[in-house]
């Protein structure tokens, strides 16, 4: 996740153009061999097939020129052209986070710890281990600590085991309930908040938008973008970063993860330590992350579909269900952006309805330091209507 896509005319360092090499070949051919070749002579079906071939490698060396320039590279080309900006690499991908509390059968004379690595699953695939040892004090039943996703995966593109990343977000308070690791007096173990924070390796939109940021941070994170760049280091999973100075020597830093989540409280600390860095912050300034002051709204439409389409009602209505989750995720990805009801009018209507009553959201606007968070969503069959 997501960050906004590279969008820019496009270019290109050789002619393309099929039509007029076969015109030139066929030229040079007149010219060389002072004869006319005619629609039907075989030397043209073989000059075709010259064409053919150089259009190949015009089209390759376009492709590997465009490798060299930031804008358009990709991958591995593009990890290489980070080189010339500063000191900044492409950030891998980040586990998923949540706070586990271990409950013991009874209450005991003397602590009990829990070792740190303690690992638990969600499913026997998907597992959480402590990332520091934990005592359940003398009187207590339980203990929460800090855990994060350990399960890996093999990464595509290079080849080494890495964190599932993403895939290990969304799990609720108390999905992950199986303990890997006994200890003594052990009852049960459950997650009390939803696993957050994982992000998969930076994708090239985003690692290319933050090599642009980086020239920010040649001064400290004073400026404004100097601050948006440090802070999105601290994740891939990151997607939106907005600094104000609510008060003199203070920096306030909203931040917005993927899919439109809000940052936990460890999540805050992360970045809170990658600011707080002494080759980052300015000696004066106070630092403070916060999520994005929730701007919540409903969303409550009817629709209906034309009669002659009413055969299709079943493909059309689930095109409805994928233009409203497109509308959501639209809504709530990025900090700023005003709760603007035209835009799922517009998702709406490409599904194939006939019209769509929206009784909620009303346009209102967002502040810059806030996000629209979806918080109900009806959708109501009206029926099949004549044209």
């Amino acid at each position: 996740m997501n960050s906004k896509v590279r969008q820019y005319p496009d270019i290109s360092f050789v002619d393309t153009n099929t039509e007029s090499l076969v015109n030139n070949l066929i030229k040079s051919y007149e010219a060389i061999t002072e004869r006319t070749l005619y629609p039907a002579d075989p030397v043209r079906q073989f000059i075709y097939w010259v064409a053919d071939i150089i259009m190949q490698e015009r089209v390759i060396i376009n492709e590997s020129a465009k490798q060299n320039v930031p804008r358009y590279a990709e991958g591995e080309y593009l990890d290489s052209l980070a080189e010339i900006f500063k000191d900044t690499e492409r950030i891998p991908p980040q586990p998923a986070t949540t706070i586990l509390r271990f409950y013991i059968s009874a209450v005991q004379p003397s602590a009990q710890t829990i070792a740190a690595g303690t690992r638990a699953t969600v499913d026997g695939e998907i597992t959480f281990a402590t990332v520091e040892a934990a005592t359940i004090a003398p009187g207590d039943l339980y203990v929460d600590v800090a855990a994060k996703c350990i399960t890996t995966e093999t990464d595509p593109t290079t080849g080494e085991e890495v964190t599932i990343g993403a895939r290990g977000n969304g799990f609720t308070p108390g999905q992950i309930s199986q303990l890997v690791d006994l200890f003594p007096f052990y009852q049960r173990v459950e997650n009390t908040t939803t696993t957050n924070g994982g992000a998969d390796r930076e994708t090239d939109e985003a690692f290319y938008s933050r090599l642009r940021d980086s020239m920010e941070s040649f001064s400290t994170a004073g400026p404004f973008g100097a601050y948006v760049y440090w802070t999105k280091t601290a994740s891939a999973g990151i997607t939106d970063v907005k600094p104000y100075s609510p008060e003199p020597g203070v920096a306030d830093i909203r931040v917005l993860l993927e899919n439109g989540e809000l940052p936990d409280e460890q999540m805050k600390q992360l970045i809170l330590d990658t600011i707080n860095a002494e080759n980052v912050r300015p000696f004066t300034d106070l630092v403070k992350v916060s999520a994005p002051d929730p701007k919540p709204f409903d969303i409550d439409i009817t629709y209906y579909i034309p009669k002659p389409r009413e055969n299709s009602a079943a493909l059309i209505q689930a095109e409805l269900q994928k233009a409203v989750a497109e509308y959501k995720k639209w809504q709530t990805e990025y900090m700023g952006r005003d709760i603007n009801p035209s835009k799922l009018n517009e998702l709406a209507m490409s599904s194939g309805i006939k019209r769509v009553e929206i009784r909620s959201p009303v346009f209102e606007v967002v502040e810059d330091n806030a996000v629209a968070v979806v918080r109900g969503c009806n959708i109501i069959y009206g029926g099949v209507e004549n044209e």
